[in-house]
């Protein structure tokens, strides 16, 4: 019999049994990586002290990479969008455009304010201004719904620190700097497809959103105080510049030198986003209507959940190494003389099919293939890159983000298939081209 035969079945079954008590049972992802996790490890034979070991190392060590900026994350997209920051970037990049490019300037907003903030808060919150620019220079709103979605969801998948690309970037340990510099790359191909996309379906009727009753009202101003654009650009991408910078000119200068310690210090992923969640509270306060305090009490409700989710994933993944299953997938996968950026791919995607989640989608992923990177002897930067891009595929009615798309934009099912399904999986694809093309020429 193959020697690989049993920890490959074991590794298949687990699989199985993961998605049908995350889609059948709806258990919490949580619970269901925690829980498969130990079974794995008991079913292939490891000791059981080893077993939990094993869950809590994994589950320590992820968050402990990243679980700080996850919290930080979360509570600087929470003020950027209280002080109406976000809207505020667009109004600039409209203006820098011009009403002509209104779907250019629509489609670089998605791609920038999904950087910090989920790609459902920013829909919801920016389909009363869409309307608005629909009405103002009669572009269909389908076409403004897919140019901000497709080029939200690049960045959102693709480039920390949504939880997604922060979780594949902690659990393959990669360079926070290059690693946000080729994800930036990356996602600008197929966030333009986004806009090539919203300009072929301005010519198709059956695509057009109908107008349902009470749509009518334009952005309702108030007399609330907005910071300004310039101000609410700077505080989104303080954090991610400062990451580059320490990341870059940090290892242009003689090491050991006081010098290059504090750049590299200050372009730490943790210390960059904790200055910049700070700089963002005090010179956004003035716009704020909830107390400093109350958004991030708010924010680290959301972040707990989202964290717990990224540290089982961890443990799911420490698992997979202690086991020897990683050992025998690699040899395996060469047999079949399939890259380890395919299966990146391939299994992102079909776990996002199956489960509808993109970040747990890859979570899991990146657990499973973390081990298996340098047996492969495979570039982690565009292993990392390649799980991203499968996050992107696939998003069906099982995924919670479908019905927020359909719902708030007025999309039929059909319609929300087309637009938001088809475009944004075929965006994955854009990508994970692109990366395959850098892993060539690296």
């Amino acid at each position: 019999m193959n020697p690989h035969f049993y920890p490959l079945a074991i590794f298949l079954v687990s699989i199985t049994v993961l998605l049908f008590t995350i889609i059948r049972l709806k258990i919490n992802p949580f619970v269901s990586l925690l829980g498969v996790g130990l079974l794995t490890g008991v079913a292939i034979g490891m000791p059981l002290d080893e077993v939990t070991k094993q869950i809590s190392t994994g589950f320590g060590q992820t968050l402990g990479s990243i679980g700080i900026v996850i919290g930080l994350g979360i509570v600087l997209g929470n003020l950027l969008a209280e002080a109406r920051a976000t809207e505020q970037i667009a109004a600039l990049l409209l203006r820098a455009v011009g009403k002509k490019n209104a779907l250019l300037a629509v489609n670089l907003t998605g791609y920038l304010i999904c950087i910090p903030v989920f790609l459902n808060a920013v829909f919801i919150i920016y389909m009363p201004i869409l309307r608005d620019i629909s009405r103002k220079t009669t572009l269909p709103l389908i076409s403004l719904v897919t140019a901000l979605l497709i080029g939200g969801f690049a960045t959102h998948c693709l480039v920390m620190p949504t939880p997604g690309p922060l979780a594949v970037m902690g659990t393959l340990n990669l360079p926070s700097g290059q690693f946000i510099g080729w994800s930036l790359l990356v996602a600008l191909p197929p966030a333009l497809l986004g806009l090539v996309a919203a300009k072929y379906l301005i010519k198709m009727p059956h695509m057009q959103i109908a107008e349902p009753n009470g749509t009518a009202e334009a952005v309702l101003e108030d007399d609330r105080k907005k910071p300004s654009g310039g101000l609410s650009l700077l505080l989104l991408l303080f954090p991610i510049l400062l990451i580059l910078f320490g990341s870059v000119v940090s290892e242009m200068m003689p090491k050991g030198t006081a010098s290059r310690q504090i750049i590299a210090f200050l372009g730490d992923k943790n210390v960059a986003m904790l200055l910049g969640v700070i700089l963002a509270g005090v010179l956004l306060r003035p716009y704020f209507k909830k107390t400093f305090e109350e958004l991030i009490s708010e924010s680290g409700a959301s972040a707990g959940l989202l964290t717990l989710i990224v540290g089982a994933g961890g443990s799911f993944g420490a698992i997979i190494n202690g086991s020897g299953i990683a050992t025998a997938l690699v040899e395996w996968l060469s047999s079949m003389n399939m890259s380890l950026l395919m299966l990146g791919f391939v299994l992102t995607a079909i776990l996002r099919a199956a489960q509808g989640s993109a970040t747990v989608a890859a979570v899991t992923t990146s657990s499973i293939v973390a081990p298996m990177i340098a047996v492969a002897g495979a570039n982690p930067i565009t292993v990392g890159l390649a799980i991203c891009c499968g996050s992107m595929c696939c998003s069906f009615p099982n995924d919670s983000g479908f019905w927020v798309i359909s719902r708030f934009s007025g999309m039929t099912v059909g319609q929300t298939l087309r637009a938001w399904t088809l475009v944004s999986t075929l965006s994955g694809f854009v990508g994970m081209a692109l990366t395959l093309l850098i892993d060539l020429t690296w």
